[in-house]
């Protein structure tokens, strides 16, 4: 449970007796009586390998500054007290808090501020580093410094002489927030300026001037070097990185935006919205591997969510990870039953036909059908994925299905039509994609559909040189052009008329050395292949844009055939 949570149930009793006694406490270790118009100061823990490191900076620092500033000009909390709140809600109270629990401590004791840091133990002794952060704000933070000392108390000297040094600032810094909150930003630009006079190593004041800027709609560019100087300052400093990052984000300076970003993750990793925030972004702009490594680390800090779990699947995805993301979202079905929709069935089949595992395709889509069975999206993928299995008919029968449950059901019709067509139901299958172009399947669509199974038998055709065939590749070739016609399109459908006008030629002319009656159905097949190359001449010069190369050959042969339809209707047709 969240420290302030704990202290909420627990301390409830305790505040009027522990709190209450804190004046007195306080007394003993401050010159003078309590001031309550004196700001209030907690020194937390510092965070160190050793317990005991990090509390013996703590009491250095709280002992030092409780030495060298009245009651009247700074309250001090005593040690006993953060002590008694601690060990009242189940927290140790020899260890440093999370930033979120020093927070919620120092409101709870009613600090204004509060001082927390590390030390870290190398082979030239320890490093102790302090920062001074507002309570109200515990994004706003003013580093105090590192110091090289032999054992971690012997910081308190340096690390109070900042902190006075510090303090310096904290006047002009609060003139500077009650004139912004009065709109007076100008004389919170001042104030902000006259605080970094005073403190050259100012963080709060520059934070200060750069919302006034932003609030005077300054220009981007002097915002962002205030930003720049925070930090330079405190390289970990939420609030100038969130400007900065607006700022370059702002100027399309893609690079320095997601370093900016990544540095955002760096300073806090317990940030889950900003982590979300990431993710969502770099995978709608392309940049889903990038987001990979963000997203996994959310599904790990919180196993077993459905949000980030979903998250992690849609940047897989995104980023071309198709296995991954699959086990991301099966992942999903097993940990919300809720999050189990029709939707996420059809895109996980989906996603297992793209990756070529078209067993897992029919083991999820017949999951899905049991559980959402008039879905039309999801049986049309059903069918989609039992094709990939080598199941046609079953593929068939569950595309009616899903046209009974939906007669408008997206792209069945399209898919029954090339399961008819390769099933030689020609007509049907003709049949099929005018009923989806009626139905209001985009028109595009349908001609793709369409133009694709009239190019599958064109190719058949070539293959077997059968007149049929050829008919066949043009009934859909024409209806795709007719429907929504493309370069393509008008391209193979000339290639095809121009084919079968020549096989009709070579039949014309056999006929031509037969009977009275040959010569007669040889009239008629010459005419057909005079209408034709008619056609081809009508559709090949579309192909310039679409094969230009093949388009130019196809068209110096018709030239060349052409003339021979002529004569042979000429001689045949009496």
């Amino acid at each position: 449970m969240p420290l302030k949570a704990r202290y909420c149930q627990a301390l409830t009793a305790l505040a009027a007796g522990v709190v209450a006694s804190a004046p007195l406490a306080a007394v003993a270790q401050q010159r003078g009586p309590a001031d309550p118009n004196a700001p209030r100061l907690m020194v937390g823990v510092f965070r160190s390998a050793d317990k005991a490191s990090g509390v013996q900076a703590a009491d250095a620092i709280r002992t030092r500054i409780s030495q060298d500033f009245t009651a009247k000009q700074l309250w001090v909390l005593p040690k006993n007290d953060i002590v008694a709140n601690l060990e009242a809600s189940g927290f140790p109270t020899n260890e440093a808090l999370a930033a979120h629990d020093a927070r919620a401590l120092a409101q709870i004791l009613r600090a204004d501020e509060y001082l927390v840091g590390n030390v870290v133990r190398d082979s030239a002794g320890q490093r102790v580093d302090a920062f001074l952060v507002l309570t109200r704000d515990n994004k706003l933070v003013q580093p105090l410094g590192s110091f090289r000392v032999d054992k971690a108390d012997k910081a308190a000297g340096a690390v109070t002489n900042e902190f006075k040094a510090a303090q310096r600032a904290f006047d002009d810094v609060r003139t500077c927030e009650n004139s912004a909150r009065q709109s007076q930003y100008p004389a919170a630009i001042a104030a902000a300026r006259k605080g970094i006079a005073e403190y050259p190593k100012s963080t709060l004041a520059r934070l200060c001037l750069a919302a006034a800027m932003q609030a005077s709609k300054a220009p981007a560019e002097e915002v962002l070097k205030v930003a720049q100087e925070v930090i330079a300052i405190d390289p970990r400093s939420k609030p100038a990185l969130t400007i900065a990052y607006e700022a370059y984000k702002g100027q399309n300076n893609v690079e320095k935006a997601d370093e900016t970003l990544l540095a955002l993750v760096a300073a806090d990793p317990s940030d889950q919205r900003l982590l979300e925030q990431i993710a969502n972004e770099w995978a709608g702009s392309g940049k889903a591997s990038k987001a990979v490594p963000v997203v996994e680390q959310l599904v790990r800090d919180n196993p077993g969510d459905p949000n980030f779990l979903q998250l992690q699947m849609q940047v897989l995805f995104a980023a071309g990870n198709l296995k991954q993301g699959l086990a991301a979202g099966e992942e999903l079905l097993k940990a919300d039953t809720a999050a189990a929709t029709a939707r996420l069935f059809t895109r996980l089949t989906a996603a297992a036909i793209a990756d070529s595992q078209p067993q897992k395709a029919s083991q999820l889509a017949a999951q899905g059908v049991q559980k959402f069975p008039n879905d039309g999206d999801l049986l049309a993928t059903y069918a989609d994925a039992l094709v990939k299995s080598g199941q046609s008919q079953q593929a068939m029968e569950v595309l009616n299905k899903a046209l009974a449950a939906n007669p408008k059901a997206p792209g069945a019709r399209m898919a029954l039509a090339r399961l008819q067509a390769e099933s030689g139901n020609d007509a049907q299958a003709l049949e099929s994609l005018k009923a989806a172009a009626a139905a209001g399947d985009s028109a595009a669509t349908v001609a793709r559909y369409a133009l694709s199974i009239g190019q599958t038998a064109y190719r058949a055709a070539n293959a077997s040189k059968k007149v049929e065939d050829f008919e066949k590749a043009i009934r859909f070739l024409e209806f795709a052009n007719t429907t929504s016609s493309t370069p393509e399109g008008q391209f193979l459908l000339g290639a095809t008329a121009f084919s079968l006008g020549g096989q009709q030629l070579q039949q014309a002319q056999q006929l031509s050395k037969g009977s009275a009656a040959q010569k007669a159905e040889g009239c008629t097949v010459s005419k057909a292949a005079q209408a034709n190359f008619l056609t081809a001449q009508s559709n090949l010069p579309a192909g310039g844009k679409f094969n230009p190369q093949a388009t130019q050959q196809l068209l110096q042969q018709l030239t060349q055939f052409s003339p021979y339809a002529d004569q042979f209707v000429k001689a045949l047709c009496r």
